[in-house]
């Protein structure tokens, strides 16, 4: 007999069949055995959901270094942005719109262009483009259909399914 979760739930299975079926085995055997196995199926399922605890908690430290460290980033970014800012400070200081070093090369550049709409309303219609929508939502009304689905009624574009069996652990 193997000792692996799996394998443990498979003969619980095929030696609660072969007590259905009434080979020979005796109702003493079957419990003392049946009981055993049980016994070491609740075992192996407590040690995995040990592992699955401890998994989490790995899955959540590596979150919280993940914050941490993008908090860390947010900080270098900014703090050679604030370098830069000085640079440029310093040429424009200096009257320098260039200057080469045996590294790098530095260049004060004029500010680009930007458009700034201050009020849409004041420009002419041949510079705005003016859409009319009419936005239509549907909400279903979960609740009273699914009454009416208890109620035995049949409703196209509705119905119930059930769903996947998932695990409950307390």
């Amino acid at each position: 007999m193997s000792t692996t979760a799996i394998s443990l739930a498979t003969d619980y299975r095929k030696l609660q069949e072969m007590a259905d079926s009434g080979d020979e085995l005796t109702p003493e055997m079957v419990a003392d055995t049946l009981s055993g196995i049980e016994g070491m199926l609740e075992d192996k399922f407590d040690a995995l959901m040990a592992l699955v605890r401890n998994t989490l908690g790995q899955a959540e430290i590596c979150a919280n270094e993940a914050k941490r460290m993008s908090a860390r980033k947010k900080s270098f970014d900014n703090q050679a942005e604030i370098y830069r800012k000085y640079i440029l400070e310093c040429m424009i200081q200096a009257g320098k719109d260039s200057i080469k070093t045996a590294s790098n090369t530095y260049t004060a550049r004029k500010g680009t262009k930007k458009l700034v709409i201050t009020d849409v309303n004041l420009l002419p219609d041949e510079y705005v483009d003016s859409v009319s929508q009419v936005q239509i939502i549907t909400t279903p009304k979960a609740d009273e259909i699914k009454a009416a689905l208890n109620e035995g009624l049949s409703i196209a574009g509705a119905k119930f399914e059930t769903g996947e069996r998932s695990l409950a652990v307390r």
